[in-house]
Order: structure tokens, then C-alpha cells, then sequence
């Protein structure tokens, strides 16, 4: 009898019913008498469950895991050849108004929402460290010529760690070295901005950025403690443009492009993971590329427009809880290789910082300016844009993933040409953003 009883609440404790109506027996030894309560000479046979109580229990059991079962049905399975899939999200959300003003006429006013970014991210680990990554970018904003969004395979690449001595690899549409190495160790406000060597050239936006963040090629990335470098070799027009486009040549030339920078305070081997609010680094950096026959996207087939693009820069940035501070300086030469066509030549600086009066507000500035010259083959030169940028803000981190930032830039280029019709003529646009940015 105690056999039974002690089998039936081990049944009971495995199926996960507990039972308000268990009873523990007692028997006297002499007389084999039951009991129920405890007594002198009585010893305890064990616990007795009804045995319609766990019926019952079992039935209702076996009705919650069917419909748990049948729910679950509704979900596709996920089958892959990678350890883990990370999925991650970056986007930020704008309204933006700008008012240009030109000295001898004047342009009407935009305002409008923007979609300036919208990163989603899937990274398929292999191990612990390799892995394959694909970011795709859309974006819409208010300056765009088309009703339509734009979307680009941002990033597409394989990442291999130490397959060198401390040393990585990128293989695919990769990370180009500077852009993303200022993005997140001095300049951490591209939803308002991009970095200097990045954007347009003169006021109104119609000069070639210098440089984009990712390309075709491969990107070799080293960390040390006092020394981090990354070293690439790229088809050199960006992720936006390709050997194949319509409106380029091909070419056998690629370009090499590169960053090395010092850790003075040892920490190189966080580079780019830093925590602002809480670490405090000294960086000093070179950078620059040397692109062999570089493709002029704004000309047609045949035109004999090639030219030879190579820029370098030196940048320092120094950070502790309270405030950050960097600065840059580059030039820049396009070197036109048909004979009678003029070359383009660029140099600019920037200073950049942040102050953190309190936890989760930062009041953020900027200043840039460059100057872009062409040069004829007889080495006369004329200065075509001498543009100053000024940008200032406040940003709130609402929680780890949104970030609420309101910002002004006023832009001054005492040299471009608003139109071709019209006369050399001064330049100046005001811009007010307010800016969501969301990370997951």
C-alpha cells in the first residue's frame, strides 16, 4: 500500500500537478491498523493521492500542451547553417528646413520629414568571432530629386578574425578605413552630419564627396594596445557606384586606401567600442587613399576623364566623461589624365566637440571649412568654393536606443556659382533639423 501511494505522488510530481488533498497514512505495527493522524507506536506508510484527482489533473494537463502545441504551429522554423543570427536596426528620422539665400536672388524655402537612414543588419556567426554580415540603407531625403527611396546593400561582406596576429579581415562590400573610425570614435552625430571628408563640397551640394564608407574590395584591420591600422584595397567609387555603371570606364587600377593611428593611453584594442560617459582615450590618426584612374561619375562613356585621386589627413581626438575634443586637417588632388583638362584640388580642416553637462544630455559643435581650386595644365588656379560650415546642437538620450537631437548649420560659400547663367556670387543657407535616432 505505501508502494502505491509513494508511485502515485511521483507521478503527480512529474506531470507538474500540485494537489491540495493529499493524506498522509500511519499504521500500527502490532494491530495493522490505518490511521490518519499521527499516534504512539503508529509508523507512516506515505502519502495517498485520489486517484480521480489525477486523472483529472493529467486530463486538463494534456489539453494545455495540445493548444500550446497547435499555437505554435503558426510560426515558420528558421534553419541555418550559422551558430547564431544577430539582427540589428539603426535609424534616424528627421524634420528638417532649410533656407538658402543667394546674394543677387533668392531660392524658396523646403521643409519636410526625412528618412536620412535606415540601416537593418543581419550577422550570421560561424563561431564566436567569424562571421557574415548585410546591412541594407534606405533613404529619402527632403534634398532629393526623386519622389522615390533609395535603398543600397550597404554593407555585404565576410569577416575573418586573426587571420594575421591580432589582425582581421573584411571581404566583400567593406568597410572603407576612416569614415566608420570617426563615426564612432570623434564624430558621433552622422544623423545630422556626415564627416567632413564625406560630404559635398560646396554649399548647394553639387561637388563630389571625397570619400564614402564601404566599397568592393577587402580591409585588413589590426588592434593593438598602442597601435590600431586599417589597410584596403577597393575598386575605389563607393558602394554607390561600380566599374560596370553606364556612365564609367573600366579599369584595371584600383585604389589603396588606409588609416593608422596611435593609442596614447593604451586602449587601442577597444577602438570603436569606447563608452563615452565613461572612458577617456587620446587618439592620433593618418589617413588617406591613392585611387589610380578614379571614374567620374557625372560624365559620359568615352570622354577621357579619368583621373587619379589621392588625399591624406591627420586627425587627433582626445576623450574623458565630461567633454571630447578633435580635429582634422586634409588635402586633396584629382589629377585629370586627359592633357588639356583641368585638375581639382581640395584642403580642408575641421574642430568638432562635445560637452556632458549632465547624465544623458550632451551640447555638441562643429566648424569645417575647405576651399576647392581647379588648376589648368598651364598651373593657372581658380578658386571655385570657399565654404565655411558651422553646426551646433543639444541631444537627450531618452534610453539606450533613442536619442532626440535638435540642431542648426549655417553654410557660407563666398565663391560658388548658383547657376550657370548668372554671375560668381556669394552663398549662404540655414538649415534647423530635429532628429530621431533609433538603435536595436
Amino acid at each position: 500500500m505505501k508502494k502505491v501511494a509513494l508511485s502515485a505522488l511521483a507521478a503527480a510530481m512529474m506531470s507538474g500537478a500540485v494537489y491540495a488533498d493529499t493524506l498522509t497514512l500511519y499504521t500500527d505495527a502490532k494491530t495493522g491498523q490505518v490511521y490518519t493522524t499521527p499516534g504512539e507506536g503508529r509508523t507512516e506508510m506515505g502519502d495517498f493521492i485520489d486517484a480521480k484527482s489525477v486523472d483529472m489533473a493529467n486530463r486538463e494537463q494534456s489539453s494545455s500542451l495540445s493548444e500550446y502545441q497547435d499555437s505554435m504551429k503558426k510560426y515558420v522554423n528558421v534553419k541555418s547553417k550559422a551558430k547564431t543570427i544577430e539582427f540589428s536596426g539603426t535609424h534616424y528620422f528627421g524634420l528638417t528646413s532649410v533656407a538658402p539665400k543667394y546674394t543677387n536672388a533668392n531660392t524658396a524655402d523646403s521643409t519636410g520629414f526625412e528618412l536620412r537612414r535606415n540601416y537593418l543588419q543581419a550577422k550570421a556567426y560561424f563561431n564566436d568571432k567569424d562571421y557574415f554580415r548585410v546591412t541594407m540603407d534606405t533613404t529619402k531625403e527632403i534634398a532629393s530629386t526623386t519622389s522615390n527611396a533609395f535603398m543600397y546593400v550597404k554593407y555585404a561582406y565576410l569577416y575573418l578574425d586573426k587571420v594575421l596576429p591580432y589582425t582581421g579581415v573584411e571581404i566583400g562590400i567593406a568597410h572603407r578605413p576612416w569614415i566608420d573610425y570617426e563615426e564612432h570614435n570623434a564624430w558621433f552625430f552622422r544623423s545630422i552630419n556626415k564627416v567632413n571628408v564625406e560630404q559635398k563640397t560646396t554649399a548647394t551640394e553639387s561637388g563630389s564627396d571625397l570619400i564614402n564608407s564601404a566599397d568592393l574590395g577587402f580591409n585588413l584591420q589590426t588592434k593593438t594596445p598602442y597601435i590600431s591600422t586599417e589597410l584596403g584595397m577597393f575598386n575605389g567609387e563607393g558602394y554607390h557606384a561600380d566599374k560596370a555603371a553606364a556612365n564609367q570606364e573600366n579599369s584595371k587600377d584600383l585604389s589603396f586606401e588606409w588609416r593608422l593611428t596611435g593609442h596614447l593611453l593604451g586602449n587601442g584594442e577597444h577602438v570603436g567600442k569606447y563608452k563615452l560617459d565613461k572612458d577617456t582615450y587620446a587618439n592620433i590618426s593618418t589617413f588617406g587613399i591613392i585611387s589610380k584612374n578614379h571614374k567620374d561619375d557625372n560624365v559620359t562613356v568615352g570622354d577621357h576623364k579619368e583621373y587619379d585621386r589621392s588625399f591624406y589627413g591627420i586627425h587627433a581626438v582626445y576623450n574623458q566623461p565630461e567633454f571630447l575634443i578633435a580635429a582634422q586637417y586634409y588635402a586633396d588632388k584629382d589629377d585629370v589624365k586627359y592633357a588639356s583638362a583641368n585638375d581639382t584640388l581640395r584642403k580642408g580642416w575641421s574642430i568638432n566637440g562635445e560637452i556632458r553637462p549632465m547624465e544623458h544630455w550632451t551640447i555638441l559643435g562643429r566648424y569645417d571649412k575647405y576651399k576647392q581650386e581647379t588648376e589648368t595644365p598651364a598651373g593657372v588656379k581658380t578658386t571655385t568654393s570657399d565654404m565655411t560650415q558651422t553646426i551646433y546642437g543639444v541631444a537627450y538620450e531618452y534610453n539606450k536606443n533613442v536619442k532626440f537631437i535638435a540642431n542648426g548649420k549655417h553654410i557660407s560659400d563666398s565663391k560658388e556659382v548658383a547657376a550657370a547663367s548668372e554671375i560668381s556670387k556669394a552663398v549662404n543657407k540655414n538649415v534647423y533639423m530635429l532628429t530621431t535616432e533609433v538603435e536595436w
